[in-house]
């Protein structure tokens, strides 16, 4: 989200790195940052949302977006530093613009949910041939449907998500993993806004998820609209080793016997046995 920005530009950078640090340290495959322009994603009149108010941010929305753009020559120092951190640099795009300047730097693209019917955006990602992952928060199945669509033959992964910042446990929805993958037959997985940092991953993962995506922050104390709500770094490793931990554990649909259950299969189970010749 936005929780790397801090003051100026030096700052902004320190913390971004110190933020791929902890992604890296705590076990994550990737880290991804938000790349948009004010301009692109709001008219100039769209005012305030009630969740920023209730976070105590007064500025509209538009002034709250310009001030949490990353400048684009960010880009290329946060993928390198990812690299040296051996840990996968990913980013977000709100416009064509975005994107281009980020498809260079990454191997896979995230489309967040309200874009999901930016057609523009949608072609052009289409069109680098690389993996793409969706967000579907507020989003219909006919929605869902209408973006595969103008992807065609991308691999396509798409994330149940409730677009609430927090989103409560009871708004998450997560039984719709196994109808999205059934329904458009592709992977399926949470992008998940709840304060938790265990309930709806390792659900997710029961219910056939295999990507998770989480905010973290360095400090939920910090200001901005997407602290709050967010992991603390302990919570962001809690939470991946408790899904590696559920990813193992959920194992597959055939049922046999365990090399680690023979010892007492053996000793154990019930048998006919002679007791005399």
């Amino acid at each position: 989200g936005s929780n790397w920005k801090a003051s100026d530009k030096k700052s902004d950078l320190r913390r971004a790195k110190k933020m791929i640090e902890i992604a890296a340290k705590a076990g994550a495959d990737a880290v991804k940052f938000q790349i948009f322009r004010a301009k692109h994603v709001y008219v100039s009149n769209a005012g305030q949302v009630n969740y920023l108010k209730k976070s105590g941010i007064k500025d509209s929305i538009n002034d709250l977006f310009s001030h949490l753009e990353m400048d684009y020559d960010m880009i290329p120092k946060l993928a390198n530093y990812c690299k040296k951190m051996k840990i996968m640099f990913m980013s977000t795009p709100f416009s064509v613009e975005d994107a281009k300047h980020i498809d260079p730097f990454v191997s896979i693209h995230k489309i967040a949910s309200y874009e999901i019917n930016h057609v523009k955006l949608l072609e052009f990602l289409s069109k680098t041939k690389k993996p793409i992952i969706i967000s579907t928060g507020a989003s219909t199945y006919e929605e869902i449907k209408f973006a595969k669509k103008i992807l065609k033959q991308n691999k396509i992964c798409f994330l149940q998500c409730t677009s609430k910042y927090p989103a409560p446990i009871e708004s998450l929805n997560i039984s719709t993993i196994p109808e999205i993958i059934k329904k458009f037959n592709v992977p399926g997985g949470l992008s998940d806004h709840s304060k938790d940092p265990i309930i709806a991953p390792l659900l997710a993962i029961g219910m056939g998820g295999t990507i998770i995506e989480k905010h973290f922050t360095l400090n939920k104390k910090l200001n901005g609209p997407d602290h709050k709500y967010a992991l603390n770094p302990s919570e962001l490793k809690e939470m991946i080793i408790a899904i590696r931990s559920a990813d193992l554990a959920k194992g597959s649909r055939t049922k046999r016997i365990f090399e680690e259950e023979k010892e007492l299969r053996e000793f154990a189970t019930r048998s006919i046995q002679a007791i005399k010749n």
